[in-house]
């Protein structure tokens, strides 16, 4: 481990961003890699390193970001069997199940949410791509609730310093309670949605 930090520290910041990104791509792939875990050691080094932070977000969201959208892309080209068997090879055709009924009653406020939520979040982009959804509101969720959850992970481990035991147990904290705020924002944004949905159908009945 000392020998993996002492190479990291003599890379240039282009290669340290560029593996970030990777390892964030990684991530998106292959759920049970720890990406959490390895990206706020990455993000400490970095900052040791003296990296920008805005950079560091941009790298790491971005690669997040692009590996998601292939699990999509891969979804939506073979469709839901594939899905559900991929999902089951892999122990996680509960979380499937739960994300599709909480899509059916919140909408893309049921995606963002799952992204937030551990036993999710591996879930959300082959579940969009095998329903459909449209890539670009898919890839606008996805992109925005990795810059939160990984802004959140990186400002710690950048603020932690070389407290390395803190950075995971704030991590933590942070997870739960981010978490719950966006759960918070789901429920009012299904409030809100379900509203407009009952509206309409008052005001337009001949379109059911």
């Amino acid at each position: 481990m000392t020998a993996l930090m002492d190479w990291v520290l003599q890379l240039d910041l282009t290669t340290l961003y560029a593996l970030l990104a990777l390892v964030a791509f990684i991530e998106s792939i292959f759920p049970p890699a720890p990406a959490d875990v390895v990206v706020a050691l990455g993000a400490f080094l970095a900052a040791r390193r003296g990296a920008h932070y805005p950079v560091v977000v941009a790298a790491i969201v971005s690669g997040s970001a692009l590996g998601a959208m292939v699990i999509y892309g891969v979804a939506r080209r073979f469709g839901a069997d594939w899905m559900h068997g991929q999902l089951r090879r892999l122990k996680l055709i509960g979380a499937e199940e739960k994300l599709e009924k909480l899509y059916e009653h919140y909408g893309l406020a049921a995606l963002f949410v799952s992204r937030f939520l551990p036993g999710l979040r591996a879930v959300v982009p082959p579940m969009a791509g095998a329903l459909r959804v449209k890539w670009l509101r898919t890839f606008v969720v996805i992109t925005v609730a990795s810059a939160i959850w990984y802004g959140i992970v990186i400002w710690i481990a950048f603020r932690v310093g070389a407290d390395w035991e803190t950075v995971k147990a704030s991590m933590h904290v942070v997870g739960r309670r981010v978490g719950l705020v966006a759960v918070v924002l789901a429920l009012g944004l299904g409030f809100v949605g379900r509203r407009l949905w009952l509206r309409h159908k008052a005001r337009h009945p001949q379109a059911e």
